[in-house]
Formats: structure tokens, C-alpha cells, sequence
């Protein structure tokens, strides 16, 4: 069953095609570095062959030993990559996330309604690491956090949908998001 947009509520819902693209791209990235172990292997193998006098060939060793420590290296942060994506890809939820209406937000997963005064401050909050910046929702019963990369609506939507059913007391502070993608 589909989530349904209605006049009374805007639903936002959990999607994990973002996440799921991520360890697709994280999985074709350690494909392609360890392809690239193939040709410093070779290379290698060349200058084995080709070198001649002890000199060059301590040169040709000393000259593959750091490409193979520099290549080392990236192979170890494409798995951490690899890992970091999969996990935030088993965060990921299932159906609505949360409820905007004229009355507040209803969290889905806890189904507590929260009502536009009790609410302090709506805003994205976060690094472009990871699963991404955050939608941070502060209320007196506490705070609220969900990645909006694991979400099916953009934050302009969210902002909207925000400003419309507080009937404009509320907006989402996208502030943030402008210093997290400049860095």
C-alpha cells in the first residue's frame, strides 16, 4: 500500500533508492580498485624484467612498494565505504516516516503527535558523510532525528508542507545545508 497525500495531511515516507544507489556506487568503486592492481602488478613484472644494475632495481621496488601502499590505502577506505553504505542502507525504515497536518507532526514510528507549539525548532542538520544531513525535529518531549537521504520527499517539499499546515508559525531551516555541500 502506497502512501497517500491527502488535503488533511502530507505524508512523508521512507525510501531507500538513495541508499541503496550508494552501495552500488560503493560496490563498483572497490570493483574498479582492485582492477587497478593489475597494472602496478604488471608494471612490475616489466621492470623486473628490464632493470638491470642493482641501483635501478632498488629504484623500481622503492618506486612500486609506495604505489602499492598508496593503492592499499584507497582499497582499505572503498571498503570502509562499502561498509558504511550498506549499514546506513539497513537503517533504512519501511513506510511512513512522519505525519504533517494542521494540528502538528506524527511520528510514525513512536505515533506521538506533536503539536505545532510544543515544536522548537524544525531544521537540517549534519556533514554529507555518511547517510547525509539530518531533518532534526526539537519538542518538549525531546528530538526527533531521520537522515533525509532516507526519505521519499525533497527538503523544499518538507519546508512547504511545513509552512503550509502551521499555516506559516513553521518552516524548516535549511541554512545549514548550504555550508555542509561548500566545504
Amino acid at each position: 500500500m502506497g502512501l497517500m497525500q491527502t488535503p488533511e495531511a502530507f505524508v512523508v515516507g521512507f525510501n531507500p533508492v538513495a541508499s541503496a544507489t550508494r552501495v552500488a556506487k560503493a560496490q563498483s568503486q572497490l570493483k574498479w580498485s582492485l582492477w587497478m592492481a593489475l597494472p602496478y602488478a604488471g608494471l612490475g613484472v616489466v621492470y623486473y624484467w628490464l632493470g638491470s644494475g642493482p641501483g635501478r632495481m632498488t629504484t623500481v621496488i622503492s618506486a612500486l612498494a609506495v604505489s602499492f601502499v598508496i593503492w592499499a590505502g584507497f582499497l582499505v577506505w572503498r571498503i570502509v565505504n562499502l561498509r558504511s553504505a550498506r549499514s546506513a542502507l539497513a537503517k533504512v525504515g519501511a513506510g511512513e516516516a512522519f505525519r504533517i497536518s494542521h494540528s502538528g507532526l506524527t511520528l510514525a514510528d513512536t505515533s506521538e503527535q506533536i503539536a505545532w507549539h510544543d515544536i522548537s525548532e524544525l531544521k537540517a542538520v549534519g556533514r554529507p558523510a555518511g547517510a547525509g544531513p539530518e531533518l532534526q525535529v526539537r519538542h518538549r518531549g525531546g528530538t526527533y532525528q531521520v537522515p533525509l537521504s532516507f526519505l521519499d520527499a525533497m527538503p523544499g517539499s518538507i519546508d512547504s508542507a511545513l509552512r503550509a499546515y502551521s499555516g506559516g508559525r513553521r518552516g524548516l531551516d535549511l541554512g545549514e545545508l548550504d555550508s555542509v555541500f561548500s566545504q
